[in-house]
């Protein structure tokens, strides 16, 4: 299976290409997962739209990466939006912790690491 990392950009009319994707594709819709990291001087989160995959043969993941303050920190407008969104499609939400972007020399690297953190978690199904 492929399983692919799409990224969107950091404004905020990709946050409503992210309702877009939940308004017309919410039965398709596996989760929508928040990545903190908290460990940085600013800690920044990251959402991604994990789908179900498509006659098990590739698996999409949208993604917005590093562009929303922390929620934790103070209030967040993109995170609430973006909850709210996925409450209104009955979407599950995931949060976890990880390393930021910046310490990962390529994307591809970072997306590798995603890759096998989020298959530690079960959160996407394993190669086979």
């Amino acid at each position: 299976m492929k399983q692919t990392f799409i990224p969107l950009g950091t404004g905020l009319s990709d946050l409503f290409e992210f309702e877009q994707l939940m308004k017309y594709n919410h039965e398709r819709v596996h989760c929508l997962l928040f990545l903190h990291t908290t460990l940085e001087a600013e800690p920044k989160t990251s959402c991604i739209l994990i789908m179900h995959p498509a006659q098990d043969k590739f698996q999409a993941m949208y993604s917005i990466f590093e562009c929303i303050k922390y929620p934790y920190h103070g209030q967040s407008k993109k995170y609430d939006m973006l909850k709210n969104w996925a409450h209104q499609y009955n979407i599950d939400i995931v949060e976890h912790e990880i390393k930021s972007k910046q310490h990962f020399y390529e994307d591809e690297l970072y997306y590798q690491y995603l890759t096998g953190v989020l298959r530690l978690q079960r959160i996407i199904p394993p190669m086979y």
